[in-house]
């Protein structure tokens, strides 16, 4: 049953107390309004799932009324009370948008049917309005993430395009770096290159208040392929270790420390683009230093 309660409109105080106590005794939350004014000032302050009226009254009619709450509540389900002789308008009051009406004089089993039948309604009607509410939240979510991606690709492709015309290491990965920082804010970074046979490594870039460990503590990075967090004691309570490849070759090594649990993550789909971004800024360079070493072998044999 939903907890919110019945509002009950009839002229009349001993109607609207016997009803208010018979429906009391089957567990109903009833209010009462001795007019169609009366009941228009509630409906504005609260919403009534169910409101059960009387057809004729003084003032605003049972039909004045079921139309001023269509307008100001639609949510709220008017159960018409009529005798025999305006049976035709209670009629005309469901196509006006009345959920339900009741002749009198009617037993209580029967009012409460009635009302029963209005309460499931309208929960099925809350149901649906909170669905429709929750779906058109995660549409916006989900249209805001999309824009928000495609406006970090666009940034990103900017970043590659740059970095076809640098010739150094450093300023070639400062504009990724920068943009790592900002987007995922770890509180501590490196990133280690390998020597030209991929057999030993040095710091390219340290950042951040903790002391870096040796290379030697890192062991064997070349056979580092997968993403993982990292092992090594270096001080921060959450870190990863993350290898820039292309297929075999070891491109740089990416090292990441926060300060207490992170809500990074290396599957996280921003950050996979700037990695496929970054390796291929660095091959793109990898390729260029061998071309530019073959060709200057060539000239050295000549």
């Amino acid at each position: 049953m939903i907890p919110e309660p019945i509002l009950l409109v009839d002229d009349e105080g001993i109607v609207r107390s016997t009803l208010r106590e018979a429906l009391a005794k089957n567990g109903y939350i009833v209010e009462e309004a001795e007019s169609g004014e009366a009941a228009l000032a509630m409906v504005a302050k609260k919403h009534y799932p169910v409101i059960l009226t009387d057809l004729k009254m003084p003032g605003i009619s049972g039909l004045e009324l079921l139309s001023s709450i269509r307008e100001k509540d639609p949510s709220s389900l008017c159960v018409i009370i009529t005798g025999f002789a305006t049976m035709d308008a209670a009629i005309d009051a469901l196509k006006k948008g009345a959920y339900d009406f009741i002749k009198k004089p009617f037993q209580t089993l029967e009012l409460q049917v009635v009302i029963d039948r209005a309460l499931d309604h309208a929960r099925l009607m809350k149901k649906v309005e909170n669905y429709q509410a929750d779906l058109e939240s995660r549409v916006m979510t989900r249209t805001w993430e999309l824009h928000a991606f495609h406006e970090e690709v666009l940034r990103l492709n900017a970043l590659l395009l740059a970095a076809q015309n640098e010739v150094e290491l450093e300023p070639l990965v400062k504009p990724f770096l920068d943009h790592l920082r900002t987007r995922f804010n770890p509180d501590g970074w490196a990133l280690l290159v390998p020597d030209a046979n991929a057999d030993s490594w040095s710091y390219l870039v340290k950042a951040g208040e903790k002391d870096w460990p040796g290379i030697a503590k890192w062991g064997d990075l070349g056979a580092v392929h997968e993403a993982q967090e990292c092992k090594v004691e270096m001080g921060y309570s959450d870190g990863f270790i993350v290898p820039l490849r292309h297929g075999d070759t070891p491109l740089a090594m990416l090292i990441l420390g926060f300060d207490g649990r992170s809500s990074f993550y290396p599957s996280d789909r921003s950050f996979l683009l700037w990695k496929r971004q970054m390796e291929s800024a660095l091959l793109g360079l990898h390729r260029a230093l061998a071309l530019a070493r073959r060709l200057s072998g060539q000239a050295g044999l000549a």
